[in-house]
């Protein structure tokens, strides 16, 4: 289940907060994804490019973390495994999922 996965997720990642690791891997989004996605906490849900909303509501963790290291053959978005670490990924990851809950 995506709780589950989610869970697991945290566990492997355990040493820094949560919240910094959102903090940190907004800006990371700011820099490699805002040019596509809408990143932002109340951006609208759409499907292509998808936004980072759309992504946290409906996407599992380790298929968001593997759908960015290796995108779909057929989209545009760059393969960042040739450049970004574990540790980055994950941070773009835990912001993506901080976005889960709708603003009201």
């Amino acid at each position: 289940s995506a709780t589950l996965a989610r869970g697991l997720g945290v566990l492997a990642r355990a040493g820094k907060t949560q919240e910094s690791d959102s903090i940190e891997g907004r800006k990371i989004a700011e820099e490699y994804c805002a040019r596509c996605h809408d990143i932002e906490p109340g951006g609208k849900f759409k499907s292509y490019p998808p936004s980072f909303r759309a992504i946290a509501v409906y996407t599992d963790p380790e298929i968001i973390r593997m759908k960015i290291m290796q995108p779909d053959h057929n989209t545009i978005m760059p393969k960042y495994a040739m450049f970004i670490n574990q540790t980055r990924l994950w941070n773009v990851v835990e912001y993506i999922l901080s976005l889960e809950t709708p603003d009201e």
